[in-house]
């Protein structure tokens, strides 16, 4: 493994990152209210989910281990949400492995803490081996999620299964701190904000929040690939 580095010492650690995070949290605030003077609906479950994830997000951008606390009331909350859109390969992944993993994360990532008193952790790199294990294992579980998926009568199945094999092999390589997680996370937003644009135009109840959501987690994805990249040469 490439040397090992510390990420991020807080929330706030100093103004850029507090003008990012909070622009992070206001932008979503904003323009989910925006969304909900439009329809004339506010849609508490997305807004509480979206809410958490962003939580989440940016504490996971700074090796923090409060992530995975808003990890998990969001994988309940946004598997719900995908239950109800009839999006399964999604709503399987939050509930039946996001969920437990958080709890794997958080003994992983309390293995590799600083021990400095600020609850960060070390990150460290892919050797090349692991960085092609990663993409087989991605494109495999992508096939047969959407073989799976071909066996029901889920909306979506092609985005689906390529959201869910990302996000499964993405969330491994989160657990155990390894930095290309956010090239990862890049790709499975850009799916995901794309699957969700398709539900807005066919009138799902959630899609525009989610939408809104996923735009958010995408920034913070490119926040994170910049951040933990520097941080790794320091």
């Amino acid at each position: 493994m490439v040397a090992e580095k510390a990420t991020d010492k807080g929330f706030a650690s100093n103004r850029t990152q507090r003008i990012w995070d909070w622009f992070l949290i206001a932008g979503f605030i904003t323009l989910s209210v925006v969304s909900c003077i439009v329809k004339q609906n506010f849609e508490i479950v997305s807004f509480a989910a979206g809410l958490c994830s962003i939580l989440c997000v940016i504490f996971g951008a700074k090796g923090r281990m409060e992530n995975f606390i808003f990890g998990f009331l969001g994988s309940i909350l946004n598997g719900y949400i995908y239950l109800h859109a009839e999006i399964y390969g999604s709503a399987a992944l939050y509930l039946l492995y996001n969920l437990p993993m958080q709890f794997i994360g958080f003994f992983q990532w309390k293995k590799r803490q600083q021990g400095d008193g600020t609850a960060t952790i070390k990150t460290r790199w892919m050797n090349n081996k692991q960085r092609i294990l990663t993409a087989i294992s991605s494109i495999a579980l992508i096939a047969v999620i959407y073989l799976i998926l071909q066996t029901t009568n889920g909306n979506l199945p092609v985005m689906d299964a390529v959201r869910t094999g990302i996000m499964i092999v993405t969330q491994f390589v989160l657990t155990f701190a390894f930095i290309e997680q956010w090239f990862l996370w890049l790709l499975l937003n850009s799916a995901t904000i794309t699957m969700w644009i398709i539900a807005t135009i066919r009138g799902e109840q959630y899609a525009v929040i989610m939408m809104i959501q996923s735009l958010f987690f995408l920034l913070n994805s490119i926040r994170g690939v910049i951040v933990w990249i520097k941080l790794n040469k320091k």
